[in-house]
């Protein structure tokens, strides 16, 4: 009866994934945060100045033209927010948040305001933790016993490290974690040095400089940043997240995932039994032609051995287009054409077996990309699937 209410109570991943992806920014003033969202993502929201840019949190948004939503909390400078009040208000952020990055000049030492209020942050943490245990018997607690079963993901970026010595050596791309030129060396002590001083406060450190057109200097870090970023979030917003971020590697690292979680699922009973029950036919068709009728035509001209495998080929596909197909000017890139895609997803592997089944999804997803990054064809498609299968 217990496992019967919490079941009920739980909300479901779908639910859980299309809730838009909360992230909060800490760092003192002069820290770099305006310049490290810009570079990170896809939209110039936040203004860059020589004076603090921020008094109050700043909310930047994001949306796709999915519907899928980013939500990014700037907070002002430490120096600015000793009321209690304010930082209160900045804790309870926290509390929302999916993913916290924390912000440290690399040639300012002082790191203990900022122990301090990551020490703060997990202890609010561990009091909500507290008290959704003993008011577990509540609905209103059990989504606090999901959010907060772990600790919240902090990921420390060490910025303008082109600042350290030698100044005037900055020739990107450095190998800071092996490398033995100068700079490499001086990056690598501040990313340790912080290491050792926030300790079990942050799970990754980073180093990292913002791109500045007007100077000509050239970004650096963002790429293993954007992938720590999304290895970091909880897995159900990943790929919400991935969509938002500047960097091509994120994405591909998304894209790889999304083609090996249904390469699986199209091979076990228990990916099979979950695809039978989704309703994504349904809903593309209601996207793709303002009626689920397609859906139901469809659904019906599909043998019921089939339908799980097709199914499979349909939500890859769909999730891949979310990702990775390229937006227009006017805000918008390629519709979602489902019927213009039925043939290849009808399309099955011929025999049951598992890896037979597993190979043809792995061919599935790669000519995917290739369509949506592409602007392929069908015809084109069913070729560079035809290509991959002969690997």
């Amino acid at each position: 009866q217990t496992l019967q209410e919490l079941l009920a109570q739980a909300e479901p991943e779908t639910a859980i994934a299309q809730k838009p992806v909360n992230i909060l920014l800490i760092g003192r003033t002069g820290a770099g945060k305006s310049s490290l969202i810009n570079t990170l993502f896809q939209a110039p929201l936040a203004a860059v100045d020589l004076l603090p840019s921020t008094d109050r949190i700043q909310n930047y948004q994001w949306q796709s033209p999915q519907g899928e939503s980013l939500v990014l909390w700037d907070t002002p400078g430490y120096e600015q927010v000793d009321r209690g009040d304010f930082r209160e208000q900045v804790l309870e952020f926290a509390m929302q948040a999916d993913l916290l990055l924390l912000a440290t000049p690399a040639l300012d030492p002082a790191l203990q305001m900022d122990v301090d209020f990551l020490q703060a942050v997990q202890a609010a943490v561990q009091e909500a933790n507290q008290k959704s245990d003993q008011k577990s018997d509540q609905k209103s607690t059990q989504n606090l016993t999901q959010k907060w079963g772990r600790e919240l993901p902090v990921i420390t970026i060490v910025t303008q490290v082109d600042r350290l010595r030698p100044i005037r050596e900055w020739q990107p791309p450095y190998d800071w974690q092996w490398g033995d030129r100068p700079k490499e060396n001086a990056i690598r002590e501040a990313v340790n040095y912080r290491l050792q001083q926030l300790g079990e406060q942050c799970d990754r450190v980073l180093p990292f400089v913002a791109g500045d057109p007007a100077t000509g200097r050239v970004a650096w870090g963002a790429d293993g940043l954007a992938i720590a970023l999304v290895e970091a979030i909880s897995p159900a917003k990943q790929l919400r997240l991935a969509r938002f971020l500047r960097d091509r590697e994120a994405r591909a690292l998304a894209a790889a995932q999304i083609i090996d979680h249904y390469t699986l699922q199209m091979a076990t009973t228990q990916g099979l039994t979950a695809l039978l029950k989704s309703p994504v036919l349904q809903f593309i068709s209601t996207v793709s032609t303002g009626s689920p009728t397609l859906a139901y035509v469809l659904a019906e001209r599909i043998p019921v051995e089939q339908l799980p495998v097709v199914i499979g080929k349909l939500q890859m596909a769909y999730e891949l287009s979310n990702l990775l197909q390229p937006e227009t000017a006017e805000g918008k890139g390629r519709s979602f054409d489902l019927r213009s895609l039925w043939g290849l997803l009808r399309e099955i592997p011929q025999g049951e077996a598992s890896p037979e089944v597993s190979r043809y999804a792995w061919a599935w997803g790669h000519a995917l990309v290739e369509y949506w990054t592409q602007n392929l064809t069908a015809d084109e498609m069913r070729k560079r699937l035809e290509d991959y299968l002969k690997r």
